[in-house]
């Protein structure tokens, strides 16, 4: 009876035990990094379509089909939108820091980062707003794919799109007005 008991207190402690998650290669660490360059520049430079091409394809597919359009057509229209957008303001800087990002991996093991990330954008003669939150880095069949989570209708078609993605936490993104 005693060793019963021993043995089901040994099972019920492993299943309670967090699961050790792996560490992330120097291959994957470095790959997110080309991934996050190749974002930043394309934000710098203002070019929409390499903006957009850095969601993951199935979150696109998505929207695409729930606005009744081909990703091809969603790709063009949402560029077109965020350049008209973006037009009256200027995106002063932009910036993840990799070196603060804190790295998991969902329930079935894939790996993620979470990824500060700093916008300041000039209002003209309204000032300048800070907006403060996290990139999400997706690894998703060898390719890492960044999703801004302040957006609660990304955040959820992400949930929604990859069910082991749906205990994710992310920190409530900030804005603030700024003067220099």
């Amino acid at each position: 009876m005693i060793r019963t008991l021993s043995a089901s207190l040994a099972v019920i402690l492993l299943t309670l035990a967090p699961v050790a998650a792996r560490e992330f290669t120097d291959a994957e660490k470095a790959d997110l990094a080309v991934a996050v360059a190749d974002f930043n520049t394309a934000m710098s430079e203002q070019d929409w379509a390499s903006v957009m091409a850095i969601v993951p394809p199935k979150i696109l597919e998505k929207f695409a089909t729930d606005a009744g359009i081909t990703t091809d057509q969603l790709l063009e229209q949402m560029a077109a939108l965020m350049e008209q957008s973006l037009a009256q303001v200027t995106i002063d800087s932009f910036a993840m820091d990799l070196e603060a990002a804190t790295y998991g991996e969902t329930a079935d093991g894939t790996p993620y980062a979470l990824i500060p990330t700093e916008t300041v954008v000039g209002l003209g003669e309204q000032g300048k707003m800070k907006a403060n939150s996290q990139t999400l880095g997706m690894y998703e069949e060898g390719e890492w794919y960044l999703v801004r989570t302040e957006d609660a209708a990304t955040l959820t078609a992400l949930k929604a799109i990859y069910p082991s993605y749906a205990d994710l936490e992310v920190q409530p993104g900030t804005t603030e007005m700024i003067t220099e």
